[in-house]
């Protein structure tokens, strides 16, 4: 039986919406975009055909709530994996 999804963002063009999705995908959230078809044939951005809604499956709505919650807020901003990078600041010498 498949989840009932529920709309958890609308988003104002196809880049911000696939920055979205790309987030919540990659907290394992599986989403579903929805247009009108008109807005993606003449790339509208702005009013009702330039929408795109997100939907989730109910059950991973809550997460997938709370992380654009983060993101909006700004607390996704500035998170890397500094400590997993080899950075050497002193110049190579071999060039």
């Amino acid at each position: 039986m498949m989840d009932e999804l529920q709309k958890v963002f609308t988003a104002y063009g196809q880049l911000e919406a696939d920055m979205v999705r790309l987030m919540l995908e990659a907290a394992g959230i599986t989403v579903i975009l929805r247009r009108e078809s008109a807005g993606a044939v003449y790339g509208l951005t702005v009013g009702p055909l330039g929408e795109v809604h997100l939907y989730v499956p109910a059950r991973q709505f809550e997460d997938a709530q709370q992380l654009i919650r983060s993101m909006q807020s700004g607390e996704l901003e500035n998170q890397s994996d500094e400590d997993d990078w080899d950075i050497d600041d002193t110049p190579d010498e071999g060039f």
